[in-house]
């Protein structure tokens, strides 16, 4: 009797463990590209997560690697991403170029993106608002190189935006 509970207890635990997680986290990577004078981007998610806000939008079940990018779902997708990630410098707000997606074996969500616009790309001030509204415990985590320099950020519910200066 105690091995099946443990066995049924073990494998309830990696029932869990498959379909939820702890933790919501994406990692936004950004890079000054002073030649095209412009910001390049990438925001890695979890795919399943990033669904939530695409089942919660159209009320039914979506993969988002099944969505095409000129589709309502896709439209809505790149539009959600540009009210939720935003970037300002010297007070302007950088203009959003949506270059495209791609969902890995692992169930990685990529969106690679670029800004252009820029003011002054040693000041920026970062808005990342993505999947707050789903998750409450959802962190953002942006790194930003300019030249050969990194710094980071985490935003949170509580703390949506934060500047990013280089000397």
């Amino acid at each position: 009797m105690i091995n099946r509970l443990f066995i049924l207890l073990i494998l309830t635990s990696c029932s869990f463990a498959a379909f939820g997680h702890k933790y919501y986290v994406s990692i936004a990577e950004l890079e000054y590209n002073a030649t095209k004078n412009r910001i390049e981007g990438s925001l890695k998610m979890t795919a399943h997560d990033f669904e939530e806000v695409l089942n919660e939008k159209f009320g039914k079940k979506m993969e988002i690697e099944n969505i095409v990018d000129t589709s309502d779902a896709g439209i809505y997708m790149k539009t959600y991403l540009t009210d939720h990630f935003k970037l300002y410098s010297e007070g302007e707000q950088a203009i959003p170029n949506y270059v495209g997606k791609e969902v890995n074996l692992r169930q990685d969500l990529f969106f690679y993106f670029t800004f252009t616009g820029i003011v002054n790309p040693k000041k920026v001030k970062i808005i990342n608002t993505i999947l707050f509204a789903q998750f409450p415990h959802q962190q953002n985590i942006v790194h930003y190189k300019y030249h050969e320099r990194t710094k980071s950020i985490t935003l949170v519910p509580s703390k949506k935006h934060e500047k990013i200066s280089f000397d």
